[in-house]
């Protein structure tokens, strides 16, 4: 067994814990092809009733997911959807979870990171992210500093926070692999400072200039950086001003994810904090602009109700 293979087994059986006689529906796109597959003949092994669906590269585009697909996966009873745009934040999986669909994202995976998903502790991310996430639920104030240059003040009081485990076995359940983060929808206008992104809202590893996201009362006022701050300037204009607002603030708490410059990824690893911007309904928040851009920093210090959690990248909880 290869170690797609290895890592496609552990997602089939381990996260999704799938049963004999369950429907799922594998949805892709080109560049996910041979994962998909992959997926598909260990999915195969465990059910008769497994479908594989490839998407139009641009079928996403727009975050759109037409009312036949949606219905499609709202009557199974899983979903894994690796594919280059993310239908995290859709309302078409919000509602299939609603219905009891467990549901499974992996955007833009590469190979490599998908085959990490194998040597994930999972009983270890679940007792850590679930312990920030209560730490985040009881909080009331989250400082955040780097050495790039981040230094954040979020309000997070009257919010509570959500853990990403993997593991997708009670009805509803959904996760975003690899997993391992804790996160909470911060106050409306509750984020003040600047952010130094390290990878993700269109920072690649050819820019020369580091991308700054400036916050005022929870909403982006000024965006530097060269060519990623061009690009990000893009990514959000079609959204208007909503899209501005400040969604997330996350910590990863996954030891086996490695930095990549992805974010899907470097979210996840321990030591890590991200920033989202866009839309935060599926952490409780109430913007529900059709976009969702998280912003990674590396080797953060974040300070909560005074209490010291983590130190330049250092878990320092016990």
């Amino acid at each position: 067994m290869n170690k797609l293979e290895k890592a496609a087994q552990v997602v089939i059986n381990r996260c999704l814990e799938l049963k004999r006689q369950e429907a799922l529906l594998i949805l892709c796109d080109e560049p996910h092809q041979e994962m998909a597959a992959v997926l598909f003949q260990l999915a195969a092994k465990r059910s008769k009733h497994i479908h594989l669906l490839q998407l139009n590269q641009d079928y996403l585009e727009k975050e759109f997911v037409c009312d036949p697909l949606a219905h499609f996966m709202q009557s199974m009873n899983a979903v894994i959807a690796v594919t280059r745009i993310s239908i995290s934040h859709l309302d078409c999986r919000r509602e299939a979870c609603r219905k009891g669909v467990r549901f499974i994202t992996m955007p833009g995976i590469t190979s490599e990171t998908f085959c990490r998903i194998s040597q994930m502790d999972f009983d270890r991310i679940g007792r850590l992210s679930r312990k920030m996430k209560d730490i985040l639920t009881i909080a009331k104030e989250a400082r955040i500093s780097a050495p790039n240059g981040t230094r954040l003040t979020v309000s997070l009081a009257s919010r509570k926070g959500y853990a990403d485990t993997g593991l997708v076995n009670s009805p509803g359940a959904f996760s975003n692999l690899p997993a391992g983060e804790a996160s909470i929808a911060p106050e409306e206008n509750g984020v003040e400072g600047d952010l130094v992104v390290d990878s993700g809202m269109g920072v690649v590893p050819e820019d020369h200039d580091p991308l700054c996201l400036t916050f005022k009362e929870g909403k982006v006022t000024r965006i530097s950086g060269g060519g990623s701050a061009e690009r990000l300037r893009r990514l959000l204009a079609p959204h208007g001003v909503q899209a501005r607002k400040a969604a997330e603030f996350g910590i990863g708490t996954n030891d086996t994810a490695r930095i990549s410059g992805y974010s899907l990824e470097d979210e996840k690893v321990l030591g890590t904090i991200h920033i989202a911007l866009g839309n935060n309904l599926s952490f409780g928040g109430a913007n529900a602009v059709g976009v969702h851009l998280d912003g990674v920093v590396y080797k953060a210090s974040v300070t909560i109700d005074g209490r010291r959690i983590l130190e330049n990248g250092r878990l320092l909880l016990e």
